[in-house]
Parts: C-alpha cells; structure tokens; sequence
C-alpha cells in the first residue's frame, strides 16, 4: 500500500519557488511604488495661478488676478486686478488692447490696492464676447513689456459691482 503524507509535511524540508519568489516581488513592488514620487513633483511646490485671471510683473509692479469686465462684444472693458509696487516711486502702468491707445493706472509706492478700487480703468471697446481671451499688453516705465492673454469676464456674480459706468453723452442744448 501507498502511504499518503500530508502536503505540508512533504515541503517542510525545501520552500517552493512561490514562496522564494515572495519577498523580491513584494520588496521590488515596494521599490516601485515608492520611486513614483521622482516623476510627480509636489503640487504644492508648482506655482500657478488660483483665480481667474492672469499674473504680470513688472519689476517693482506686479498685477494679479487681471481680467477684463465686459458686457459684451464691442462694449466697455474694466479691468480689474490686485496691483502691488513693492518700489520707492510711483508707477504709471499702461494697459493696451491691439491697435488701440492705452489706458493709464497709478501704483503708488509701496503699496497694494485693488486695480478696480476707487476709479475705474476703463478700455473704450473690448473686440470679443465675455467668455473669450484677448491679447492685452502691459508695461511700466521700469520693466520690460508684457504682453499677456487675459480672460473677459460677464459682469456677474463677484464681478458683477466691476460693470462698465455708462459714459457721459453728449446732450444737444435746448
């Protein structure tokens, strides 16, 4: 008669090639998994810019969050923007849409304020709809120019306060 021994009391004495092959697997899977960090670097160490506008330097100026407030295609455009001179002197940032003259912001020295504060910047005609991105080119006395692609923006929601004034119109004298 045969004699039946269990499974496990036949290879007690020699692992089988599964069991040998176990740990190199689990430690070059290890290996593996850990390493994907050098092809992925941190999110939070990449700069990009969070709101919906764009960012510009200048030197001593830099503009953030810059947009274009229209109502639409061939109207007024605000432009609204967080505007910081880290500079001694005040600087006159001009702001220009293609073939158009520019428009003039003050940033006083050592400052920062709201580009769409307490006076508006107003470019006379905006050439496409709230949705589209337009060729804005933006320079001070001091700095290179830039020339940046800016978003138009509807004014609504948050922007909604930012709404082109109307423009006086001249009246005929009675």
């Amino acid at each position: 008669m045969m004699r039946r021994t269990p499974l496990a009391a036949r290879s007690a004495g020699r692992p089988s090639p599964l069991r040998r092959l176990a740990p190199v697997a689990a430690l070059g899977a290890a290996l593996a998994l850990s390493a994907c960090q050098t092809q992925s670097p941190i999110q939070t160490d990449e700069p990009y810019s969070a709101p919906d506008g764009v960012a510009v330097d200048l030197g001593a100026v830099q503009l953030r969050d810059l947009v274009v407030i229209s109502s639409g295609k061939d109207q007024p455009g605000v432009l609204s923007a967080a505007v910081s001179n880290t500079g001694a002197d005040t600087q006159r940032i001009a702001f220009a849409l293609p073939q158009a003259q520019p428009v003039y912001a003050q940033a006083a020295g050592y400052s920062q304020a709201r580009l769409s504060g307490d006076s508006q910047v107003t470019l006379p005609s905006v050439p496409v709809s709230p949705g589209d991105v337009i060729k804005l080119t933006v320079q001070s006395p001091h700095a290179a120019t830039a020339v940046v692609t800016v978003p138009v923006l509807p004014p609504n929601g948050y922007y909604a306060t930012l709404a082109p004034t109307a423009t006086p119109s001249a009246t005929a004298t009675p």
